[in-house]
């Protein structure tokens, strides 16, 4: 494969485009994520909730008699 194109300027250059592309695919992530209103966001959900909200699995504890 030839690649005597790929001079140290061509690869400085890909360099930079490829970290402005990131850095501006980072900036609108953090964009869209800071400017959503805040009750949007979930609840985290345990596994027993998810299968069962109302009862557990576990049952009572031994010291709660």
């Amino acid at each position: 494969m030839h690649l005597d194109f790929l001079t140290p300027e061509v690869w400085n250059g890909l360099v930079i485009g490829v970290v402005l592309i990131g850095l501006s695919l980072a900036f609108l992530r953090l964009y869209r994520d800071l400017s959503r209103p805040i009750n949007t966001r979930r609840k985290p959900v345990s596994r027993d909730e998810e299968h069962d909200p109302g009862h557990s699995h576990t049952g009572p504890m031994q010291g709660d008699q």
